[in-house]
């Protein structure tokens, strides 16, 4: 039988993890000018392309996560573009600290928030306001109206971004590509991804809470089908498909794998250590049950999220460890996802499958991970009720 949840770490184990992780991940340090010599550059490189009102610099600290109002006005339809360069540190002594494209938000007035998914990231408005910025970590707000999440890791948080934002009065790809012949260090980021976006599968959108990102993108498989690739590094993203499908005694997940690299080689159910991949299915009763790939738990661990917030919400299942399934090989996969829940979390089932997710994590020790899906279907008997990486 699974156990209702992996056995608690004792404060040994914790911090013996802790000094582990700390001589195993180098500190994470800014790279980039400061703000003055950030202006300056902006200054050099766009001259007499920008009006002085385009462009702006902004020191936004994390410590207290609020949002900074900058000099940009905006209008709808104005094609944006954001480079930062910073630090923010969720946990300063054990290293455990954020890079831009992991805490970057931003939004339009009173706007909804979005998190730019890279240190270089070109946005158009959709709304009139003044341009404002935050540096949080993904997770730190409540809302889509930008109000912080209450959380006892607020106040460790600190250090901060440099953000430079420029509206392109003209055609934001030209103009790119000339300010980055002049300065490619600070603009070909923001150039190949203008020009060549990764884009998320048709049909599925990123939780907003842990925003934007640039994890998932699809390609077409031998059989014709959408596989799903994941590429995650020192970042987190879920990717969700919804649906709205009745949950029955036969409700099977379905899905085939191949996970290439983890990223972690510690156990993932204390939240030091933390960083994963796994695949999900939403409830109506606003809860999650995810099927994981474990570098070390042992087969049918079930546990509970170690993290605030999601450890109301999302149980664990480990069904492939590293050592005992073999990576770079698809394996085929099929959960009784009712049988599932009365083990995993138990008490009144719900009603209805709302979501499928796709989840990566690597956060927390800055590692790599990368996995790819496919065939992934919610089947009835012989029934396929949903088959989220058909053609579309």
């Amino acid at each position: 039988m699974p156990l209702r949840n992996a056995p608690s770490a004792t404060k040994a184990k914790i911090v013996n993890i802790a000094q582990r992780l700390r001589g195993r991940i180098p500190p994470l340090t800014e790279h980039g000018p400061a703000s003055e010599a950030l202006a300056a550059r902006l200054r050099a490189t766009l001259g007499e392309r920008q009006s002085t009102n385009d462009s702006t610099v902004a020191w936004v600290p994390a410590k207290g996560l609020q949002w900074q109002t900058t000099t940009l006005e905006l209008r709808r339809g104005d094609t944006v573009t954001l480079i930062a360069n910073g630090v923010v540190h969720m946990l300063r002594a054990l290293r455990v600290s954020l890079g831009p494209h992991a805490c970057c938000w931003y939004r339009i007035g009173d706007g909804t928030i979005q998190r730019a998914p890279a240190d270089a990231h070109t946005f158009t408005a959709d709304t009139d306001g003044p341009l404002r910025l935050a540096a949080a970590p993904p997770g730190a707000f409540s809302d889509l109206a930008g109000n912080i999440e209450p959380s006892p890791l607020n106040r460790f948080t600190s250090g901060g971004l440099t953000v430079a934002a420029i509206r392109w009065r003209e055609d934001a790809e030209q103009q790119l590509a000339a300010a980055s012949r002049q300065d490619p260090a600070l603009f070909e980021g923001a150039r190949q991804r203008l020009e060549s976006p990764v884009r998320k599968p048709e049909g599925w959108h990123y939780l907003w809470r842990l925003g934007e990102g640039e994890l998932y993108e699809s390609r077409a498989a031998e059989d014709g089908r959408c596989e799903i690739c994941c590429q995650t590094r020192g970042d987190v993203g879920i990717l969700q498909y919804p649906t709205d499908q009745p949950l029955s005694a036969a409700t099977r997940l379905q899905w085939s794998w191949r996970a290439d690299q983890l990223p972690s080689e510690q156990d993932e159910h204390i939240d030091l250590t933390h960083d994963y991949l796994s695949i999900a299915v939403e409830f109506d009763n606003g809860l999650d049950l995810t099927y994981m790939w474990s570098a070390s738990l042992p087969h049918d661990t079930v546990f509970q999220c170690p993290l605030p917030w999601w450890k109301e919400r999302e149980t664990h299942w480990v069904i492939r460890r590293a050592g005992d399934d073999p990576l770079h090989t698809w394996l085929d996969e099929s959960r009784n996802v009712a049988e599932d829940y009365d083990v995993a979390i138990g008490g009144p089932r719900p009603e209805r499958i709302v979501g499928i997710w796709l989840i990566a994590n690597s956060l927390f020790q800055r590692g790599v991970g990368a996995c790819a899906y496919r065939a992934i279907r919610l089947c009835d008997e012989d029934r396929i009720l949903e088959d989220v990486t058909k053609p579309r």
